[in-house]
């Protein structure tokens, strides 16, 4: 791990992937004018949920690393050691719209400054242990009650779920914990350019990282890549774009992707543009299947 002066860091260098929402500046200041004590106090109700205590299970999933004591947020996804050292929250997508970033932050500080924190790394072969700035890729826990940073931003609203290709792990244990915190509509929930976009409606979307759900009206199959078309015309409508690779995988899994017209879906990942919005995924877990045959 790296010790780097923490003067250097700014939140926008952070910016992994251009994740920079654009919202609606009437709908900031709404989140901005809340009372400050009624936000401190869901928060601290969301806390007081057992669901997001790091479990047995949990543990068998990922490997131990060290405990260390947590003495500074850097930025809202990365903590700073007494040890000198800087880690990397994995898992989130945490919007740098106004000064989310900055609440974040203390949020991290008001609940686990100064206490030991348990680290997990992944323990899958195709797991990158360091991001590109070579801080150590974890999952927290705090040593005392078990619980697991992650999901209480999550729980917060501070944070969605971020999935990536070479760290695949525990998702499916943060997803129930991020739709509690959409269907209440807390913290970042609350604003409309963050909340999930429906796919029949995005073909003016922006480009950017966003959550889409919607019904796979067809489902198409062109040198190799499958496409789940949602619309009328594939030409216009909204696409998600499945190579090969990704495709035997699922079959790997048991999953009949050209079997899924009619199933609904939700897809996180980046919204790109040709032949209307699309997004290319390039691993399972960036689609989570809203039936649960498949």
């Amino acid at each position: 791990m790296n010790t780097i002066e923490t003067s250097l860091f700014n939140k926008h260098v952070f910016a992994q992937g251009l994740q920079h929402a654009v919202v609606d500046q009437a709908e900031e200041d709404i989140i901005a004018d809340e009372n400050e004590e009624d936000v401190k106090s869901s928060e601290d109700r969301a806390l007081e949920s057992t669901a997001l205590h790091f479990t047995d299970a949990d543990i068998r999933e990922v490997k131990h690393h060290s405990i260390v004591r947590f003495t500074k947020a850097i930025d809202s996804q990365r903590l700073l050691t007494s040890e000198g050292d800087i880690v990397y929250l994995e898992g989130l997508f945490i919007p740098d719209n106004k000064d989310n970033d900055i609440k974040t932050q203390k949020f991290l500080e008001a609940h686990f400054l100064d206490k030991d924190i348990d680290l997990y790394i992944c323990k899958e072969s195709k797991c990158k242990s360091a991001d590109r700035y070579g801080h150590m890729r974890v999952h927290a826990v705090a040593k005392k009650d078990k619980t697991w940073l992650q999901a209480a931003l999550i729980a917060t609203g501070h944070a969605q779920i971020r999935t990536r290709s070479d760290w695949p792990i525990l998702i499916d244990r943060l997803r129930p914990i991020e739709s509690r915190a959409r269907t209440g509509k807390i913290g970042l929930w609350k604003l409309s350019g963050l909340s999930i976009m429906d796919a029949l409606k995005i073909s003016d979307a922006q480009r950017g990282f966003h959550i889409v759900e919607g019904t796979v009206r067809s489902v198409a199959m062109h040198k190799n890549i499958v496409y789940l078309n949602f619309g009328d015309d594939w030409r216009k409508d909204f696409t998600v774009v499945i190579p090969s690779t990704i495709r035997r995988q699922f079959s790997k899994d048991g999953v009949d992707i050209m079997g899924k017209g009619g199933k609904r879906l939700l897809v996180r990942g980046w919204i790109d543009e040709y032949n209307g919005p699309f997004i290319e995924i390039d691993h399972l877990e960036q689609i989570e299947w809203l039936e649960t045959t498949n």
